[in-house]
């Protein structure tokens, strides 16, 4: 309970402004890493950066990839529960979540939307990686060109799925080609160990910050209530850690697979999730990781209304 009050605490920082991005201090006393890099910023006119037609449509658009990438979570978290109640038809992961949508009644007008989603996401972190102002480092340019390349290739796949029938590689089957290719390399086995750390790491350092709410300095606390403030949080923290925990599976199925020679030992969201049932456990760990991937789908949803922005560009 007193942790609970303490997250509390922390968090009452956030002002009830239309900026949305400056806000008062957090109750530790600091301010909000972002505030300053992403705060209004003047020219020769008053306050910069109007919105153009241009780019309140790219906003648009992004906001829009929110609500699909929302959806795919919730889709991928509802089967992994059925997955862990033995009534599962479809695979936990990005294939399996479109074949289920088709099934569905206006499953197909859904899946333009997750089309068109997917392609303002790819286009948004394109954009992202673009301009230097929409970043703070170097760093974040190049996590937001990867995380473009990502969606473009989920774009693509969905449109092939939509207009042609193709259904996606599933995503254990994608892991072991891909594996299988980087063992066939000279020092490919280095090379794949070395990945399947990095991916460990990455997991973790994700499942770390999530808790630690520090995707709050994306979105517009400022701007809700503080019921909405909370719930935000809460989805957020589970969401991430769930995440979190996915990819350190992966990473660690990618070392496995390193150390033994063996591609058929990479798994990918779909094997990472069912090998949480096969846990002391039980299908618990799999219910609580498949409620954490739609804890972060509604999460999308407040992303896509509550995102901040730069020059009518999200950041």
């Amino acid at each position: 309970m007193s942790a609970g009050l303490g997250l509390r605490r922390r968090r009452r920082g956030y002002a009830r402004n239309r900026e949305g991005s400056r806000g008062d201090r957090q109750g530790n006393g600091r301010w909000p890493r972002y505030s300053r890099p992403y705060s209004r910023r003047r020219n020769g006119n008053g306050y910069g950066a109007r919105r153009t037609g241009r780019s309140g449509a790219l906003n648009a658009f992004a906001r829009l990839g929110f609500v699909a990438r929302g959806i795919a979570y919730i889709v991928i978290g509802v089967i992994a529960i059925m997955v862990a109640l033995g009534i599962a038809q479809h695979s936990p992961d990005r294939a399996g979540a479109i074949e289920a949508i088709a099934t569905k009644p206006f499953g197909y007008l859904l899946l333009w939307i997750l089309v068109i989603g997917f392609l303002g996401l790819a286009v948004w972190r394109f954009v992202q990686a673009a301009v230097m102002r929409l970043n703070l480092t170097e760093g974040h340019r190049v996590r937001a060109f990867v995380y473009g390349v990502g969606y473009a290739i989920l774009f693509f796949s969905t449109l092939m799925f939509v207009v042609h029938g193709r259904t996606p590689t599933g995503s254990d089957a994608a892991a072991r080609d891909y594996t299988a290719q980087v063992l066939s390399l000279d020092g490919g086995q280095v090379i794949l160990a070395f990945a399947g750390i990095v991916l460990v790491v990455l997991g973790i350092v994700m499942a770390v910050r999530g808790f630690g709410a520090e995707f709050t300095r994306h979105l517009r606390m400022g701007w809700m209530s503080g019921s909405t403030q909370e719930a935000v949080i809460r989805l957020g923290q589970a969401g991430y850690v769930a995440r979190g925990v996915v990819l350190v599976g992966i990473g660690i199925a990618a070392f496995d697979a390193a150390v033994t020679y063996d591609a058929a030992r990479a798994e990918g969201v779909d094997g990472v999730l069912r090998s949480f049932a096969q846990t002391p456990f039980g299908p618990w760990l799999l219910i609580l990781v498949a409620l954490g991937l739609i804890a972060f789908g509604i999460l999308s949803f407040f992303e896509a209304k509550w995102r901040r922005t730069l020059g009518g560009v999200p950041v």
